[in-house]
C-alpha cells in the first residue's frame, strides 16, 4: 500500500498499451468484501434452513434407516456433480488448501462448486462448512477480479480479501482472517496485504453482525471465568500434547484414506459412492459421528458421563478416519470442527476422570493444539478458540501454553519422519 497515495492500493501491477491493468484499490477491495459478504450471508442461511429440513424432523428421528438412505442419496449427487460438472474436491493436497485463497482460475466451476458444497455437507460426510465458504469465495473474488479488469498479480490479493470477508463474517471475529491469510501465506504481501485483508474482514464481521446472523463466535460455550495456577498450567501442558497427538493421528488417518481411495482413481461417482457406504454405516450405529460434528458436540458435552469413557474414545478415533475418507472419498469441506470434535472426545473422557478440571480448560486447550498442527496456523488457532470458547484472559493464557506443548509435539515428529526418510534414503 502506497503510504504518500490518497487511495489505498496494492503494490502496482505492470501495464501494457493494449490493456492497461487495473489497480487494486481500496474501494475494488471493499466492492469485493461486500459481495462476497453478502453471498456468504446467503450462503450459510440457505445451508442452515435446508439442512434442519431434511435432517431435523421427526420422521428421520423416528426413522434411522433414513440415515444410509440420506447419505447415499448426496453422496451419488456429490459424485453426478463432480464428475459431470467439474466441482472441485480435496482427493489430491491437503484439507487446509480448501480453506487458503490461491492463485487458481477456477471461478467457472462454481456452479458445480456451489451444488458440491451442499451436497457434500448436506451428506453426512465428516467434513466442515469453512472449506466450501473459502473455495466460493475464492471463486467470486476471482470472477470479480475479471469483471473489474484487474492485472492477474491482484487475483490472489483479491481472493484473500474476499475470503476474509466470508471468514471474518463465519467466525464472528473482525481479526481472524487477515491472521489465518498472513499465517498460511508465510507473510508474503507484506503489510498492503495486511491492509487489504483487515478492510474486507472488518467488511465481512460488520455485514454479518449487522443483519443478526448467528456466528461461530461462543460456539463451544460461554467461557466462564478460569482460576490460574501451576495445577491448570500443568493440564493445559497435557491437553495441548494430546491435541498434537491428535494432530499427527489425523495426518496418518489422510494419508491412510488417501492410499485406500487411490484404488478408485479414474472412477469418481464409484469413489464417492464407496464413501458414503461407509459413512453409513458408522453413522447408522453412531449417529453422533454424522456432519462435521459442530451441532452434535453439543449434545455430548452436555452429557458426557451418559456416553461414557469408552464411546467418547471410540469416537475420538473413528471421527478422524471419517474425516480422511471423506476428503480423499471426493467430498468438499473443511477440516476444523471434525478435528475439533475428536479432540473435544479426549477432553471429555479425560474430564470424567479429572472432575475437578473446568470443561472449558479441558476442550479450548485440546482444541487449540490440534487446530494449530491440522492448521499449521498457530497463532490463528489461539485466536479461533479464544473466540469460539469466549475465553477470559486467564483462559487464553492456557491456551498459549496448549499450542506450544502441540508445536513441540508436531516439530518432534516433523524430525522422526525426516530421520526416517533419511535413513531409507541411505
Amino acid at each position: 500500500m502506497a503510504d504518500s497515495a490518497p487511495t489505498a492500493q496494492l503494490p502496482e501491477q505492470p501495464e501494457t498499451p493494449e490493456q492497461p491493468a487495473s489497480r487494486l484499490t481500496i474501494g475494488r477491495i471493499l466492492f469485493i468484501a461486500l459481495v462476497v459478504g453478502l453471498f456468504a450471508v446467503a450462503w450459510l442461511g440457505t445451508y442452515s434452513q435446508l439442512n434442519k429440513l431434511i435432517w431435523n424432523n421427526t420422521f428421520v428421528a423416528d426413522n434411522r434407516w433414513m440415515i444410509p438412505v440420506g447419505v447415499m442419496s448426496f453422496s451419488l449427487l456429490v459424485g453426478l456433480v463432480g464428475r459431470y460438472m467439474h466441482a472441485p474436491n480435496m482427493i489430491e493436497g491437503s484439507p487446509v488448501e480448501a480453506m487458503a485463497a490461491g492463485d487458481t482460475t477456477g471461478y467457472k466451476s462454481f456452479w458445480g462448486a456451489l451444488l458440491s458444497s451442499y451436497f457434500s455437507l448436506f451428506s453426512g460426510a465428516s467434513v466442515g462448512p469453512e472449506g466450501p465458504l473459502g473455495v466460493l469465495a475464492v471463486y467470486i473474488s476471482e470472477w470479480l477480479s475479471v469483471k473489474l479488469k484487474l492485472a492477474k498479480q491482484a487475483f490472489v490479493p483479491a481472493s484473500m480479501a474476499g475470503m476474509s470477508s466470508a471468514y471474518n463474517g463465519l467466525i464472528g471475529n473482525p481479526l481472524f482472517a487477515a491472521l489465518f491469510a498472513s499465517e498460511i501465506s508465510g507473510g508474503k504481501g507484506g503489510l498492503p496485504m495486511v491492509a487489504a485483508n483487515l478492510a474486507a474482514g472488518a467488511v465481512g464481521y460488520l455485514l454479518f453482525t449487522l443483519l443478526n446472523v448467528p456466528p461461530f463466535a461462543g460456539f463451544l460455550f460461554e467461557g466462564e471465568p478460569v482460576t490460574l495456577n501451576l495445577y491448570m498450567v500443568f493440564w493445559a501442558i497435557i491437553l495441548g500434547i494430546i491435541g498434537g497427538a491428535v494432530a499427527v493421528y489425523i495426518g496418518a488417518a489422510m494419508r491412510g484414506a488417501g492410499t485406500l481411495m487411490a484404488r478408485f482413481e479414474g472412477k469418481f461417482i464409484l469413489r464417492v459412492l464407496v464413501t458414503g457406504a461407509i459413512v453409513s454405516v458408522v453413522c447408522y450405529f453412531i449417529p453422533d459421528l454424522m456432519f462435521s460434528g459442530e451441532d452434535t458436540i453439543h449434545t455430548v458435552i452436555d452429557n458426557a458421563a451418559q456416553v461414557g469413557i469408552p464411546m467418547l474414545l471410540l469416537m475420538a478415533i473413528l471421527k478422524p478416519l471419517l474425516m480422511g475418507i471423506s476428503f480423499k472419498g471426493g467430498f468438499l469441506g473443511g477440516p476444523i470442527f471434525p478435528s475439533l470434535f475428536s479432540a473435544t472426545m479426549l477432553a471429555l473422557a479425560l474430564g470424567l476422570l479429572f472432575p475437578t478440571i473446568p470443561h472449558q480448560i479441558l476442550v479450548a486447550c485440546a482444541g487449540a493444539g490440534v487446530i494449530a498442527l491440522v492448521l499449521k496456523a498457530p497463532l490463528t488457532s489461539i485466536l479461533l478458540m479464544t473466540v469460539l470458547a469466549r475465553a477470559d484472559p486467564n483462559l487464553m493464557g492456557l491456551i498459549v501454553v496448549a499450542v506450544v506443548a502441540a508445536m513441540i509435539v508436531g516439530m518432534g515428529f516433523q524430525r522422526l519422519t525426516e530421520q526416517r526418510k533419511a535413513t531409507q534414503a541411505a
